[in-house]
């Protein structure tokens, strides 16, 4: 799954549970959750080993995504507001949701090949539900529509 269903999630758990002790383990869960849901994304580990690194092409979608991201946590960060307290609840939900994913990128970007980092990624790998495009990015526009109706609501 793309970064921002994950980092919209985890926001969305953290600022209606409220409870630190309970949203940032459930906003952990989610990444692992959310990837079981058919969906699309950029198969970083097959070009890395069909080419030895990514395309350009990949490596735009992983910026936009995480730039949106970013806006994202924050925008959902905002609504705890002047609870800073919840505020920063949020935004680490926000980062504990997508940290799985950060865990893989000094393979992928810096190319450090760690046997620890692979084992997560071959773990990773096998509880994603890869979708065609089409199919794969409606999943993801539903699931974050869900979770920012639930914030809004």
């Amino acid at each position: 799954m793309l970064e921002l269903p994950h980092t919209i999630i985890g926001a969305t758990i953290a600022l209606k549970v409220g409870n630190p002790a309970l949203a940032l383990p459930l906003a952990l869960a989610s990444h692992f959750i959310v990837d079981m849901i058919p969906h699309w994304n950029p198969h970083l580990n097959r070009e890395m080993m069909e080419k030895g690194r990514l395309s350009d092409k990949t490596t735009y979608v992983v910026i936009v995504d995480v730039g949106l991201s970013l806006l994202a946590g924050f925008f959902i960060a905002s609504q705890a507001l002047p609870n800073t307290g919840h505020f920063i609840t949020v935004l680490a939900a926000s980062f504990l949701a997508v940290a799985p994913d950060v865990i893989e990128s000094p393979y992928y970007f810096f190319k450090k090949h760690y046997k620890i980092i692979e084992k997560f990624i071959d773990f990773q790998r096998s509880i994603q539900n890869d979708a065609s495009p089409v199919v794969g990015l409606l999943t993801q526009v539903l699931v974050v529509a869900a979770a920012l109706w639930w914030v809004l609501k």
